[in-house]
């Protein structure tokens, strides 16, 4: 009896090296898969837990740097993290949008929150809030719009 392979024949993407699925999208389940390794397949498919963290390091460093122009400061920084979210969101082939909205607002709130560090020991928890949301909207707007153009330049008329 012959054997049969599978193979996989897909270009190289960014997506494929940010997923955290290990590849068996379209393999069978086996009842000798347990409950926990199929639920975490799932879980792997709705957030990725190694693309966030590109991401939030991405973003942040996008925000620090973005935000060393003297006049514009802090709009300066999340105007990059808007531009650099938008390439994320461009260069990936699956919609990242919530992952990229959620390591928006951990960059943006630490980051705000570290260079605003004297308002902080002042008012506290909003200063980290102010960051948090305004990171959480530059972001997700970012990778929306950068998914809508790949899908615009892709798909057929």
């Amino acid at each position: 009896m012959t054997q049969r392979t599978r193979t996989r024949e897909t270009d190289t993407d960014v997506s494929d090296l940010l997923n955290d699925i290990d590849g068996r999208e379209g393999a069978e389940e086996t009842s000798s898969e347990s409950y926990t390794s199929r639920a975490k397949k799932r879980a792997g498919n709705l957030f990725s837990v190694r693309y966030f963290g590109v991401a939030t390091l991405l973003l942040g460093v996008a925000m620090f740097f973005g935000g060393v122009i003297p006049i514009l400061g802090s709009v300066a920084g999340l105007v990059a993290m808007f531009a650099v979210s938008f390439v994320l969101g461009a260069v990936t082939s699956d919609s990242k949008i919530a992952e990229t909205a959620v390591a928006g607002g951990v960059a943006g709130g630490v980051v705000f929150a570290l260079k605003n560090i004297v308002a902080l020991s002042v008012a506290g928890f909003p200063i980290f809030a102010i960051g948090l949301v305004a990171g959480l909207v530059a972001g997700g707007l970012g990778a929306y719009f950068g998914g809508d153009l790949r899908d615009g330049l892709t798909k057929d008329l």
